[in-house]
């Protein structure tokens, strides 16, 4: 780190600055086993703070250690370029895709899907490129028989002329195939039926092994000791994956680890208790586990340096691998709109009926009119795109550093909106839904290091009515170390089924998140509880008071609802235990900074 005059001023009920500056030089010690954050000079405090000021713990006691143990995770790193560089704006060479040798022609209810493709596969042929939409509707995937749009090589950028109704549309005109809905991200892409989507981009999932960690690694570390660093390069984008094999035993996986075990599904859903019935949680899947990084630097022989920290304790025994990444690299999907034929009637996991037939069926329903699907792809973005009239808007498996940003979801009730999983390091900024979606954002298997901030929900709902709420959605599989900052509208209202609990993993940080106006929730033990799961029987209590048991260890920082307050467990209370860090709860008048941006200032500070 370097050094630096660190900021972080908070608001207080008269929306006057009550500063607290933290002044000081932190250095981050190389050449050591475990990177350590350590003052090289005392923190100065102001001589005078205003009375009623107030500076979360938890900031300031990320200042002093790093994401070390239990602290509050680092998200500096989210976004395309980890964040160290705009989102670039690419003048060409651009294919029209209206003009020869392709002739689509808009509005003409004709499918343009074969001329669309043919301009992404000469943009991608040529090394990278604009490939341009024109003002009106493009048809895609007119029939359930037709192929549907791919992105396969890097830079290339498919651009309308504005996400507005008078810019460009890309309309789907039939579902995906009828085929396998997977657990996201635990299969190749090309075998999920949730690629079939009117925009799909697919990297390949290919990519030789290049070494072995060869030492443990704890969290917060960025020096890795590795069998070789030959093939290592600074700059090189990599997939890391561990394997645990629960000691070697076929069987072992079917037993619930206990929360204090070396295991990775107890190491990241610590301390909750995982039980018998849990079983996709510790299962051979979860014990699969894989994220996309980049060499800062290779020190010597058999060292180097990891650009982002590690968010866990990552074990020799779990078998730690470097993989090169081949995925995709530099596309882009903007200034367009995507809508569908999709006629709606959407009840969640229940197939559409007319006088009691089944007229689609539930997994249509649920899943089979996307928007945008992105698998094995680094350093993208999708900018300001609208989703009208799907079932699901933006999907992300085994991706990274990807921007959604002015995204905004539309039209009739449907299923979810932005869906990430084994995902890292993802950011989601100023996406505005008004249409109902069960799931407006969710994160699962496995996904961490995901920036969901400046987000806003223009809709409340009651599940009493059957009309979907606002929520934030953790979907089981444990996702782990994602930020949920400057959120307007929403709570959290996990799913997920029993065999993928706890809902979250381990330190899930939800910084300054107004709830909804109401707090929705039609049973009685919902009330007024930020956090609202089905699944409170398998918590330690067995009763609705634990329900905060499926987001273990996670930082709650300036949670509160425009009227009325918002409880965890029960409480109104701040407090800090082994399950939870709550901090300004229900405090009035706050203008909570960003923590992400705070973050990337403290990273990137000259």
């Amino acid at each position: 780190m370097r050094p630096m005059n660190t900021h972080l001023t908070v608001y207080g009920p008269a929306g006057l600055a009550l500063g607290l500056i933290l002044a000081g030089l932190f250095v981050c010690l190389g050449g050591c086993e475990q990177a350590r954050f350590e003052p090289a000079a005392s923190v100065a405090l102001p001589t005078a703070v205003p009375e009623g000021s107030w500076t979360p713990a938890v900031w300031t006691d990320s200042l002093q250690d790093g994401p070390v143990r239990n602290q509050l995770p680092d998200f500096s790193r989210a976004g395309y370029a980890m964040g160290d560089s705009p989102l670039p704006e690419p003048l060409g060479p651009v294919y029209d895709v209206t003009a020869p040798p392709f002739n689509a022609i808009p509005d003409d209810a004709v499918d343009d899907t074969a001329a669309i493709q043919a301009a992404l596969d000469a943009a991608g042929a040529a090394g990278g490129g604009v490939v341009l939409l024109p003002r009106g509707r493009v048809l895609v995937h007119s029939t359930p028989d037709m192929p549907y749009l791919r992105i396969t090589h890097n830079n290339v950028i498919l651009r309308g002329r504005g996400s507005g109704p008078g810019g460009s549309t890309v309309y789907l005109g039939a579902p995906g195939p009828e085929e396998g809905v997977r657990r996201l991200g635990s299969v190749p892409s090309d075998q999920e039926a949730r690629r079939h989507a009117a925009i799909a981009v697919m990297g390949n999932e290919t990519g030789r092994e290049l070494a072995v960690f060869t030492q443990d690694v704890s969290r917060g570390q960025y020096e890795v000791s590795v069998s070789n660093s030959d093939l290592l390069r600074p700059g090189m984008m990599v997939v890391v994956r561990c394997q645990d094999d629960a000691g070697g035993a076929q069987d072992a996986a079917l037993i619930p680890p206990a929360p204090d075990a070396p295991d990775l599904p107890a190491q990241l859903t610590r301390p909750y208790r995982l039980v018998p019935e849990q079983t996709d949680t510790f299962g051979p899947v979860a014990r699969r586990h894989s994220w996309i990084t980049r060499i800062e630097s290779v020190l010597d022989a058999t060292t180097v340096r990891m650009a982002k920290p590690a968010r866990f304790d990552q074990r020799v025994s779990h078998a730690p691998r470097i993989y090169a990444f081949q995925g995709l690299h530099g596309v882009g999907i903007e200034h367009l709109r995507i809508e569908s034929a999709w006629p709606g009637g959407y009840r969640h996991h229940k197939p559409y009926e007319e006088n009691g037939v089944t007229v689609r069926t539930a997994k249509e329903q649920d899943y089979l009119w996307n928007g945008i699907w992105i698998s094995n792809a680094v350093d993208g973005w999708v900018r300001d795109v609208t989703f009208k009239d799907l079932t699901q808007g933006c999907i992300l498996s085994h991706a990274a550093h990807i921007t959604l940003q002015d995204i905004n979801f539309e039209g009739i009730d449907g299923h979810a909106g932005v869906t990430v999983g084994w995902s890292n390091d993802n950011l989601v900024t100023r996406a505005v839904f008004r249409s109902r979606l069960v799931h407006s954002v969710t994160v699962t298997m496995m996904a961490s290091g995901n920036v969901f901030t400046d987000c806003t929900a223009l809709y409340e709902g009651d599940v009493s009515d059957g009309r979907p709420r606002p929520a934030i959605d953790f979907h089981g599989f444990f996702p782990y170390e994602n930020l949920f900052d400057s959120m307007h509208g929403f709570n959290v209202s996990p799913g997920g089924d029993l065999s993928v609990m706890p809902h979250g993993g381990v330190r899930n940080v939800f910084w300054n998140v107004i709830g909804p106006g109401t707090p929705g929730g039609a049973r009685e033990w919902e009330g007024d509880a930020f956090v609202q799961s089905w699944a409170y029987a398998s918590t330690s209590s067995g009763t609705p008071a634990t329900m905060f048991e499926h987001l273990p260890q996670a930082f709650y920082v300036g949670v509160r609802r425009e009227t009325g307050r918002v409880s965890l467990g029960d409480s109104f209370s701040d407090r800090s235990d082994q399950w939870m860090t709550v901090e300004g709860l229900n405090r009035p008048g706050l203008a909570l900074p960003s923590l992400y941006q705070a973050q990337r200032k403290l990273r990137t500070a000259p």
